[in-house]
């Protein structure tokens, strides 16, 4: 790739339009072949639309594409896929049940005579594949017990497969490991020799500025760019995405810590966590770093009473809860905003003022014969509406209706509303934009300013740096305290990288 080298992709003047919302104004947007070009913008700022239009999902009002030197006129997915245009999703598109190399060829498979699909041809063909790009991956292997990140990479060989030039990458890393994210890195690096383009969406700064060769902002509709990396600065790119002011907003660790409010002792599980012990004081935001699937979310769903094998003394005010539930350690204080917030924090066909109700209707009823006072409800939702700056129709608007930050703040409202004392966060800015992450952490930050204890899970490395006044690193299915001081997103980087060698040894 050059600086002089043609574009293997040009998207020039395109526009579009949904009634009369205008969601993109001339969008000029290129890609060179062997380049990483990253593309960030809030949600709803259009790079979802640019996205569909590329791949054929939506045709454009206005303006052209230009692939490989050739104009694509027919807008389908089918076109964009035959003429070398892929995208691996977030939500992963595998089979589960079948193997690697029934999932990429999938709808295309060689066929014997007679019609047949040649099982054998399947798999010669893809472990040659494989080999090719430098994939060490079973093609016999069944989807269902790969790990998440071998999962990306059939998604990224059933791409490869279909002669892919240009590939879409939504939030790839979103739920990877340490260690997972350097095999993508690889992976990507791999891609980058072939000559194929990659077109990078995510939320994550650093690993923008370690993957891509340049990046785009898209704001309003219109995009800003392109910027070679190393030519522009972080700061600046989130002062281009920022609405306001809270992109920018500084961390505050001033606070005065209470008296012990989580004491955790010799908690175990069957098969993730080993005599695990620490405790958590009033206004402490405690970090919980490790791999994916070292047990950091299985800790949060024992301590909230969600794994029935667990086993070990907790301890909440000094009230035991060993022998409750996850019903009765609600009343004790404890709150939980889960890592799924659609399947697990939220009933998204009901109503917003329903959902955040759900843990507080011993409060919300109003005489016989039990019913939910309506009055009370939306009195309860109007506070949290303002409080937390929810952007919505009213109190009867379905949860589902919402976009990813506002869904996550109706999750916040639900359980700040039942007064907890302990706060699980499990990866609570996932999935949201820069904005939204920026209002989750201002969240988290007051809900530790009025005193709550906030037990934090998060796979971003800065939030982790940003929000923690300590990190526990969880290994081998231990916690292990982190070196006093452990705020860099790269020493905390470093020391995952040193468990994880050790825990290999």
């Amino acid at each position: 790739m050059t600086d002089a080298s043609p574009p293997l992709l040009a998207m020039r003047g395109i526009s579009k339009s949904f009634g009369a919302n205008p969601v993109l104004k001339g969008v000029d947007f290129e890609v060179r072949a062997g380049e990483v070009h990253a593309l960030l913008g809030e949600n709803g700022a259009g790079k979802s639309t640019l996205m569909k239009i590329l791949l054929g999902v939506h045709a454009p009002d206005a303006g052209e594409i230009v692939l490989n030197g050739k104009r694509l006129d027919h807008a389908s997915t089918r076109s964009r896929l035959d003429a070398g245009v892929a995208m691996i999703f977030q939500e992963l598109s595998l089979v589960p049940a079948m193997s690697v190399a029934e999932n990429i060829f999938l709808g295309r498979e060689p066929r014997r005579f007679g019609g047949r699909a040649d099982r054998r041809a399947m798999q010669r063909e893809a472990t040659a594949l494989a080999a090719r790009h430098g994939f060490a991956i079973d093609a016999n292997a069944r989807i269902e017990d790969l790990t998440f990140a071998a999962r990306q990479q059939v998604e990224i060989l059933k791409a490869l497969s279909t002669g892919a030039s240009v590939i879409v990458m939504d939030e790839p890393t979103s739920s990877l490991t340490v260690r997972e994210e350097a095999a993508l890195a690889e992976t990507i690096a791999n891609l980058r020799k072939a000559g194929i383009g990659i077109v990078f969406i995510s939320h994550r700064m650093a690993e923008i500025f370690r993957l891509a060769d340049r990046l785009s902002v898209m704001k309003d509709g219109h995009l800003q760019g392109p910027f070679p990396i190393g030519e522009v600065s972080i700061p600046e790119v989130s002062r281009m995405l920022a609405r306001g002011s809270a992109a920018s907003a500084a961390p505050a660790r001033e606070r005065q810590l209470g008296a012990v409010t989580l004491e955790v002792e010799g908690l175990a599980t069957a098969r993730k966590l080993r005599d695990v012990s620490f405790s958590l004081r009033a206004g402490e935001i405690v970090g919980i770093a490790g791999l994916v699937g070292s047990g950091r979310s299985t800790l949060l769903k024992a301590l909230f009473g969600l794994v029935p094998d667990a086993r070990g003394a907790i301890r909440l005010g000094g009230a035991d809860l060993e022998r409750h539930a996850a019903p009765g350690r609600i009343r004790a204080g404890m709150a939980m905003v889960p890592e799924d917030r659609r399947v697990e924090g939220l009933v998204l066909q009901h109503a917003l003022g329903t959902n955040i109700g759900l843990p507080n209707l011993a409060d919300l009823v109003a005489g016989l014969p039990f019913m939910v006072s309506r009055r009370k409800e939306q009195a309860l939702f109007l506070s949290f509406r303002e409080a937390l700056n929810i952007a919505c129709r009213n109190g009867d608007q379905s949860a589902g209706e919402l976009s990813g930050g506002n869904q996550q703040k109706i999750v916040f409202a639900k359980w700040f509303a039942a007064n907890p004392r302990l706060l699980l966060l499990d990866e609570p800015t996932a999935g949201v934009d820069v904005n939204a992450k920026a209002e989750m952490r201002a969240l988290v930050r007051e809900a530790a300013a009025r005193g709550l204890a906030v037990l934090l899970v998060t796979s971003e490395l800065d939030e982790l740096a940003d929000l923690s006044d300590r990190i526990l690193f969880v290994a081998d299915g231990r916690l292990i305290e982190g070196p006093a001081g452990l705020y860099g997103e790269e020493t905390i980087r470093t020391h995952l990288q040193h468990l994880t060698a050790l825990e290999a040894a």
